[in-house]
């Protein structure tokens, strides 16, 4: 199951690498800028649809726009589909905690010439930190533990592929296929693989709570 944790780590790493910065910056734009614009609800929209769109889907929609074009299974598409499953969560977790943030810091930074962009950056985004980071980290775990998406565009390999790029593997993929081998030894470790899995997942949510706590904590 090596192989299968390294890959894991990869592909999630990679895959929250690049949408949680996104999300952050979508919501910023839609609690602080774009409000109730065209192009805000068209975001939200958006995130709503993908929230509720099974993770098959995804991982059809990526194996069409990214394997099918490019004639490669690989992490990095592994990562885009976990990425698309991470996103959306992140859009909707954000802005409702940047909604939390009492609308008297903004007006008091304002009032001592701050512009939106910083009043952004030092006020409203250290108040709404600890929400921001375990809806973060609730959505990495979600991803961890997909299954579906992975097997159409990252493959199932043997052996530890530690990048980007090439097939990759994940414990999720790696039980799906154990578990449906009528032999012991192969159901032995589709039980191995996800109770590693159970225990990853538990780390990522017990390690938002402990972030939440003390952002908490700090704004105190």
């Amino acid at each position: 199951m090596y192989p299968a944790i390294v890959g894991t780590f990869v592909m999630t790493g990679g895959a929250a690498a690049m949408a949680i910065p996104l999300g952050v910056l979508a919501a910023i734009y839609l609690n602080e800028y774009g409000k109730q614009d065209a192009l805000a609800r068209f975001i939200r929209f958006m995130a709503d649809v993908m929230t509720g769109v099974p993770s098959i889907v995804m991982g059809l929609f990526i194996y069409t726009a990214w394997v099918v074009r490019f004639h490669k299974l690989s992490g990095f598409a592994g990562a885009l589909a976990l990425g698309c499953l991470i996103l959306p969560i992140v859009i909707r977790t954000t802005e409702e905690m940047l909604k939390l943030v009492p609308a008297e810091l903004r007006q008091a930074s304002a009032a001592l010439g701050a512009r939106t962009w910083r009043t952004t950056l030092t006020v409203v985004l250290p108040a709404a930190l600890s929400g921001i980071v375990s809806g973060a980290m609730l959505a990495v775990a979600r991803a961890a533990g997909e299954t579906a998406p992975l097997i159409f565009v990252a493959g199932i390999v043997f052996e530890k592929n530690a990048s980007l790029s090439g097939p990759n593997t994940a414990l999720s993929a790696q039980i799906f296929r154990n578990a449906s081998q009528p032999f012991p030894g192969a159901q032995a470790r589709a039980w191995g693989a996800a109770l590693t899995l159970v225990a990853i997942v538990f780390a990522f949510t017990l390690l938002a709570r402990l972030v939440s706590r003390r952002f908490s904590t700090s704004a105190r």
